[in-house]
């Protein structure tokens, strides 16, 4: 009967701790949300990315590859440009392969809600009546910011106003929730062998 109660009780701690847990989340979300200051690096419509895709860059090695891929099919190739990534890092977003010229994708804002950093990103076709050269382009933007270890997650709007949201997986509330039962389950055992160990010897 004891062992059932204090399994009841476990429960409950649990339950109590995820609840908690998931009040402060949202509380930080709404305390801490704030804009991010940005540069923009370089931007433009030819790149060697020829699909679509949004990168974050953390380390020299990263940032090197992704600049070799970008400037292959560039005559001559220019120089990659220096960033210190202790201190900073860089998102990159690639339009992929369009028609024409006039086309273009930028870095709208960037801001926190203290768990991810959110990139809103807009992609703009040329006016119906500008005059566009018959070429095939693919644009491309390049931001940095102050270094963070925070997941991203990007917000594209596309030309016909649609909009798309690539979101990195979410704190992990089911695996934390298997941790805290564990801790708790074997405090629980702990507790439930003391009596038994002070029943034998009163025996004895």
């Amino acid at each position: 009967m004891r062992f059932k109660n204090e399994l009841c009780l476990v429960g409950f701690l649990v339950l109590l701790m995820l609840g908690t847990t998931s009040l402060i989340i949202e509380g930080s979300q709404a305390s801490t949300e704030q804009d991010i200051q940005f540069k923009v690096i370089d931007w433009g419509d030819h790149s060697g990315y020829l699909e679509e895709a949004y990168l974050i860059v953390r380390t020299e090695a990263e940032w090197a590859e992704v600049w070799e891929k970008h400037t292959a099919l560039c005559m001559p190739k220019t120089q990659c440009p220096k960033i210190v990534v202790s201190k900073n890092m860089v998102i990159c977003a690639f339009m992929g392969q369009r028609p024409t010229t006039g086309y273009s994708i930028s870095v709208e804002r960037i801001w926190t809600d203290g768990e991810r950093i959110h990139v809103e990103i807009a992609k703009y076709s040329p006016p119906k009546n500008a005059i566009v050269g018959e070429v095939l382009t693919y644009p491309y933007v390049f931001t940095s910011l102050e270094r963070t270890d925070l997941e991203v997650a990007f917000r594209v709007t596309e030309e016909d106003g649609t909009v798309n949201e690539y979101i990195l997986p979410e704190f992990p509330m089911v695996t934390f929730a298997l941790v805290s039962f564990m801790v708790l389950s074997a405090a629980m055992v702990a507790l439930t062998r003391k009596p038994r160990g002070n029943h034998h010897n009163s025996m004895i």
